[in-house]
């Protein structure tokens, strides 16, 4: 997932002095900012706003009430897992590292929205499986 945020490799060549307002600090390997200023670089803030929009998503699987939206972290999260193979929703939920009521939650608003299904297994378990309905590049 955050490969993707991360400069183009070769971007900044050379010394460099910290971007940041009145810092003025050389940088190490050209780096834009210093290390008290890294927070302030692009991708930094990308990953930032990621991990916020997560732990908002998660607050909202926590409770009774409400969606998160369906090109939500999770959703993208959840259906890159599902593409790989079925899970019980014990081990969904220590895969995206939420809570088992978070995780019943997210399986059952992809359920709703088309995107996974349950199955029975063996010894009356049930598994989550990706529909294959919709694909990861309509979008989500």
């Amino acid at each position: 997932m955050f490969r993707a945020l991360l400069p183009e490799s070769g971007q900044h060549k050379g010394s460099c002095s910290c971007a940041s307002d009145g810092c003025g600090k050389s940088t190490r390997e050209g780096k834009p900012f210093c290390s008290l200023h890294i927070e302030q670089a692009d991708y930094i803030q990308a990953i930032l706003s990621e991990l916020a929009c997560r732990e908002k998503e998660e607050a909202v699987l926590n409770k009774k009430r409400g969606f998160i939206p369906q090109d939500g972290f999770f959703v993208r999260e959840g259906l890159l897992l599902l593409r790989t193979r079925d899970f019980t929703v014990k081990a969904f939920s220590r895969r995206l590292d939420i809570s088992h009521h978070a995780a019943e939650r997210l399986i059952s608003m992809l359920v709703k929205w088309g995107h996974a299904k349950r199955k029975k297994a063996g010894r009356g378990g049930a598994t989550v499986s990706c529909s294959g309905e919709r694909d990861l590049e309509d979008g989500i």
